[in-house]
């Protein structure tokens, strides 16, 4: 809560105690006023810790503490009641460049702008998370691969009409995976995560959704996904 909303409510019990307790001595009265302001602080501490625990500070997305709960509570979801879950795993193109290029602050606020966007889109039972420097997730709850790929779409064209560094564009590629039933969260993270890959390898700016025969590797591949987008980095003109 907002220390002016503390305050303001503090000031609200005062009052109100002040009217029910006019007779009592006024160290009873001091005594009152002072635990209700050590509650609401005390109350106001534990709310910032639990936000520090489990959201990002520059962009206001969940952290990736709370993503893997939040795999965890889809896969247990869809072994009780069979409702599909999917991921959409996403990141700047050429976002080192960018910093290299504008500096990080305006790095930095183009990620506020494009969770910003992000939140916009999707719903609120949807979860959009930071689970690296310019990588962002979003668990798409009752939505099927072809569910995620629509809002991802949605998304990268989104971004792309949107002016992120003033007055120029930036895109993103995206990779989507929906939980196989039984399938460990690592594999599904790892799906969306080589999807993304075949983004980059496709050209970047593009939506590409996990593949489930033998075109790809697709586990293999997951890991190499970061070493791939550092290879080329220069901001096309």
């Amino acid at each position: 809560m907002p220390l002016a909303s503390i305050i303001a409510s503090v000031l609200a019990k005062t009052v109100s105690t002040l009217h029910a307790s006019a007779a009592l001595p006024f160290t009873i009265v001091f005594m009152l006023i002072s635990a209700i302001v050590g509650a609401a602080l005390v109350r106001n501490r534990q709310e910032r810790r639990l936000q520090n625990a489990f959201i990002d500070p520059l962009t206001g997305a969940f952290n990736r503490r709370h993503f893997q709960m939040a795999l965890r509570i889809a896969s247990e979801r869809q072994e009780r009641t069979s409702e599909p879950a999917s991921l959409i795993v996403f990141d700047v193109d050429h976002f080192k460049a960018v910093n290299e290029t504008f500096g990080h602050t305006t790095g930095d606020a183009a990620l506020k702008t494009l969770v910003t966007i992000v939140a916009r889109r999707i719903r609120l039972v949807d979860v959009v998370c930071r689970i690296g420097g310019d990588e962002f997730a979003v668990l798409l709850s009752n939505a099927t691969a072809g569910d995620a790929v629509t809002v991802a779409e949605d998304l990268r064209a989104l971004v792309e009409q949107t002016l992120l560094l003033n007055d120029r564009r930036v895109s993103i590629s995206g990779g989507v995976s929906e939980l196989k039933r039984g399938e460990s969260t690592g594999c599904w993270l790892a799906d969306a995560d080589a999807a993304l890959y075949q983004a980059k390898c496709d050209g970047r700016n593009r939506i590409a959704p996990a593949w489930s025969g033998r075109r790809w590797p697709a586990r293999r591949l997951a890991g190499t996904v970061r070493a791939h987008d550092r290879r080329d980095m220069t901001v096309p003109n």
